[in-house]
């Protein structure tokens, strides 16, 4: 069963503005991202929003 608290969000500045800003999924124990948005956004709280509803949507694909 895969734990919450195994997965984080995190925003990263990754372009140029108007919009450098987007979320990557990690798990624990990996350098790299799991997912990450292929859109890019103006700031780091849309980021990060959308990134928290990426995850929650991905966990319940799991727990199907």
């Amino acid at each position: 069963m895969l734990e919450h608290a195994d997965f984080s969000v995190v925003v990263k500045n990754r372009a140029r503005p108007p919009a450098p800003w987007r979320w990557e999924i990690y798990r624990a124990g990996r350098g790299s991202p799991i997912r990450h948005s292929e859109t890019y956004f103006e700031t780091a709280t849309e980021a990060n929003r959308a990134g928290k509803t990426a995850l929650a949507a991905m966990l319940s694909e799991y727990q199907a």
